[in-house]
Parts: C-alpha cells; structure tokens; sequence
C-alpha cells in the first residue's frame, strides 16, 4: 500500500496510454488526455511509457504515504506540498512513510499529472489500466478517486537521472486536417471556422470540449450516417457549435466532422481550461503526421527535459528518518 487519499480532488482518475483495439466492440479508448505528459513522467521516474499515473482536473489531491516512494507531477503546473515543504512541479520528488502530499490547484493548464516510481498498480480491463467512468471500468474500481481509497504501486528502485521536465509555453492554435465531411460546409462556413476565435464551454470533459463561437452551417446536412471516430474529431450537431471528441468520446457519431485535430496540438489542446479561447489553422494529412512524428521523437529524446540543478526534492532516506524521530 502505497497511498491513502484524503482529498481526491474534482476528478481524479487513473490513466494509462489507452484501451485500444476494442472500439469495435463498443468501448472507449480512454487514456491519459495528455499524452505527451504522461509519457515524460514515466520518463523522468525511470516507468515503463505506459505505466498507469493519476490524472487531476484542475486541483490535485492530499495523500497520506504509507511507504517511502518517488513521484514527480507533469502537465499543468501546480504547487506540490511535502507536509510543510513546497516543491516544483517536473521534478522527482522523494517521499517518507506517514508524509502527507498535496497537489494544489492547477495554475497555468488543467490537467495534472502525478507518476510514482514503479507506476500505480491497478488492474488491466481489456489490455489497459485506464479509468472510462461511463461504463465503471478499469482503473481504481472504474471511477473517480474518493476519500479513503488505498492506492498501490508496483515496487520499484528509483534511479535519478539528474533531469527535471521543462515548463511548456503554449499558444491558443489549434492546427486541424480537413474532415469527412468538409465539403457539406460551404465557403462561409469554412471562413468562419479558420477566421473565427471559439469558446471552450464548462460543457466540456474528457468525452469532449464543446465550443462556443460562430454558428457553423452545413448545407449538405448536419446529420449523416454512423461512422466511427476518433480522437480529435470536430463534430458539428444541427446548433452549428462545434464538439471536438476526446478520449472518452463515443466510438461511433452521426454528426456532420468538418476537420480532426492534429495529434501533435492534442497535449496542447487538453491542457485548456472553459473560458479560454482557440483558434484554428489548416493543415493537410502528410504535415499533420510529419509534425505528430516530430513530437514523438522529442518526447522520446531529452529535449523535454533539462538539467536538475536543485536536488533538495531528492531527500536523504536516512537523513529524513534521523530527523522526524528526533522531531527536528
């Protein structure tokens, strides 16, 4: 047992890479929003990729430890509390049994992302460790953190690397491939679309962000039949107000997809907050995957990652032990 929560935050849940292969059957691939987070803190914790971290909406969680670990956050920066220390997000950080850990709220993004060394050991439904509360599967129980719950990791040595995860500077443009259906559009649709600056609503979550701005028309039809999606899909329903589908989107829509997201602006994306603004930019398919490539090497090299100069976070076991009996 590693951690028991005592403030699960707004909704905290636990994600992996995704459920995938099995959309055909109707269930959703889920998965950590921010990919792109996810992966560099598995990396920076020395995990698997793929290894399940917790995923925080806007305000993170209090945990009490119950027993010496490593964990480091990524995505939205946010404050994190050892007791009575404040440390950086993006940095590994070591933690003593009978510690409690906060997470505070999210204060440039939305979306937290908290690793632990080994990675958090829940069980795997249909191949992933990721949480789809809809349907109540995988994850911790198929749901949202609550107080009380206990939470395990899998044993694992950490070793530092000496790194610490870069802070991201994002812009608000959204790069997009022509949809499906982009020719049920007309000229002025299309004008709109790309000159236009759209509202995320406080409809929005993991299923998708509806968006608030110029009424988009599809003379050709709103409404066309069932075709699968996928991530990154930008529906347009009969009220003209576009939907972009997310990780726990319907596997199957009938809504007229004027254009997808490109992967690459998919982290870039998921770390807006309702209220905040996008913009989009046409880009074709082959640029799409050129820069979608060009980010997985990124991720995969150190270039997300920088020198670790203040090593305080990585505290000395025996130090810290010496310290709290002698009530120092």
């Amino acid at each position: 047992m590693t951690f028991k929560v005592m403030n699960p935050g707004l909704f905290s849940t636990m994600q992996d890479a995704g459920r995938f292969h099995h959309q055909a059957y109707g269930f959703s691939p889920s998965g950590a929003m921010d990919y792109r987070a996810q992966k560099l803190v598995n990396k920076l914790l020395g995990n698997d990729e793929n290894a399940a971290v917790l995923e925080m909406t806007l305000h993170g969680v209090t945990l009490e430890v119950l027993q010496d670990t490593v964990v480091a956050t990524a995505g939205a920066e946010a404050k994190i509390f050892v007791d009575d220390e404040t440390y950086a997000p993006g940095v590994p950080i070591r933690l003593i049994k009978g510690e409690t850990l906060t997470i505070g709220k999210a204060e440039k993004g939305s979306r937290i992302y908290l690793g632990v060394a080994g990675g958090f050991d829940v069980p795997e439904v249909l191949g992933s460790r990721s949480t789809h509360t809809r349907s109540g599967i995988g994850g911790f129980r198929g749901r949202t953190l609550k107080p009380g719950d206990v939470l395990k990791s899998f044993d694992d040595a950490f070793q530092s690397h000496g790194k610490k995860i870069k802070s991201f500077e994002e812009d608000a443009v959204i790069r997009i491939i022509p949809g499906q259906q982009y020719e049920n559009f007309d000229d002025e649709a299309r004008k709109k679309l790309f000159g236009s600056e759209y509202e995320i609503t406080k409809d929005s979550d993991r299923m998708g962000f509806r968006l608030s701005g110029p009424e988009l028309n599809a003379g050709g039809g709103h409404d066309v039949l069932s075709e699968p999606t996928q991530l990154g899909s930008v529906q347009v329903p009969k009220n003209g107000q576009p939907i972009i589908l997310l990780n726990d989107r319907q596997t199957a829509g009938g809504y007229a997809r004027i254009a997808t997201v490109a992967l690459a602006d998919i982290p870039k994306l998921v770390q807006k907050s309702p209220g905040e603004t996008l913009t989009f930019e046409e880009i074709d398919v082959d640029a799409a995957s050129g820069l979608y490539k060009e980010e997985l090497v990124r991720i995969d090299s150190d270039e997300y990652f920088e020198p670790l100069t203040d090593f305080t976070s990585l505290r000395r076991k025996s130090a810290l032990k010496i310290s709290k009996l002698m009530g120092v």
